[in-house]
């Protein structure tokens, strides 16, 4: 960064300058297995779930009732809950499958997450497995101390109440919308990114850095007590009355872009990688290990790491190591990191040492 060092680790592990190889990181061999084949299956997926999506929207209200032992249950966000079931359903496989017909069977993802497994890439898919069993959902609104029970929501009709002025989208067609509303969500999304790489938030956002082995899975790595997005993304968004039609199919190229940029596809995607969204090479190099020269590349869209400063390499090195100096456990046993970081994350606004191999000790002995 160029005018901000925010994490501070002085401390490199020797590995930060070896190769994958040198270091124990199965390499995987050249695919003899028909892409095309991958590609047009994986095709008629998306184009299946697309349309058991779209008519599920449409034949589902959005709110149901439903009385059982004489007390009814009634719920107003039914299609919120099969977005993110579609947005799995559709959205991963597509993303295997677009980076399976790229690097090909035996180096990709979906093999590895099959076959060859990496401790890194086991917690990975736990983290995958039990954000989708809403586990994560409950442990982390606990961590936050209800935080995340804010509604931006509440907010606009608030200042909508006391002012009579009601923010709301511009009267613009869907197809003006909808960049228009990705490029504010990647500005506000970047200031997130920068705030979670500060001292104070560093040791929550570090759970995902820690990957040390890339695989589509790996963008959904994240720790559950991560709260800055729901200030600094969230609500302005909400205040903003940015409507939910838009934000479904933002949410969806967001999600989209996070998968394919932790895939294993080795590309800078020329002026669109440089410019408008970020690569796959240039997300590997935000999470490199070696800290001797400032992180950068925080944003979705490119354009705001170059406008504030914090674009360093238009090609960056695709074999760069990934990881972090701080010591984990990887593997399927994923709440003793967590709980770990979640500690470090409080001492640090105490002063205590939140960071790196000599970071403070949780219930371990030295």
């Amino acid at each position: 960064m160029t005018a901000w060092n925010f994490q501070g680790r002085d401390v490199l592990k020797p590995a930060t300058l070896q190769a994958a190889a040198e270091i124990g990181v199965e390499t995987l061999a050249p695919s003899g297995f028909p892409r095309a084949l991958l590609a047009a299956g994986f095709l008629l997926y998306a184009v299946a779930a697309g349309a058991a999506w779209w008519l599920a929207l449409k034949l589902i209200p959005a709110e149901l009732s439903l009385t059982l032992l004489g007390k009814t249950l009634h719920t107003a966000s039914v299609h919120d809950h099969l977005n993110n079931v579609f947005l799995v359903f559709l959205l991963l496989p597509t993303a295997l499958g677009i980076e399976a017909a790229i690097v090909g069977w035996e180096q990709s993802s979906l093999r590895q997450l099959i076959f060859a497994r990496t401790p890194s890439l086991n917690t990975d898919l736990t983290v995958f497995i039990l954000g989708q069993g809403h586990v994560l959902d409950i442990v982390g609104r606990v961590m936050m101390l209800g935080v995340s029970m804010i509604s931006g929501v509440w907010i606009h009709d608030a200042i909508a109440g006391a002012t009579g002025v009601r923010l709301g989208p511009p009267p613009l067609p869907f197809v003006l919308q909808l960049p228009l509303y990705f490029a504010i969500y990647s500005f506000f999304d970047y200031w997130t990114h920068r705030t979670d790489h500060t001292k104070f938030f560093w040791p929550l956002h570090r759970y995902h850095h820690s990957a040390e082995d890339f695989g589509v899975v790996t963008s959904v790595r994240q720790h559950p007590a991560t709260f800055t997005a729901i200030f600094i993304v969230n609500l302005p968004l909400a205040v903003l009355g940015a409507p939910a039609d838009v934000m479904i199919y933002v949410n969806v190229l967001v999600v989209a872009i996070g998968f394919l940029v932790h895939s294993k596809i080795d590309a800078d995607w020329g002026f669109v990688g440089r410019w408008l969204i970020q690569s796959p090479n240039h997300h590997r190099a935000h999470h490199k290990l070696d800290m001797s020269r400032p992180t950068g590349h925080f944003a979705i869209a490119p354009i705001w790491d170059r406008l504030f400063g914090t674009w360093y390499e238009d090609r960056p090195d695709p074999k760069l190591v990934i990881g972090v100096d701080t010591p984990y456990h990887h593997g399927f046993l994923v709440p003793r990191d967590m709980a770990r970081d979640y500690y470090h994350f409080w001492i640090g606004w105490f002063g205590g040492k939140s960071d790196g191999p000599n970071a403070a000790r949780f219930l371990e002995k030295r």
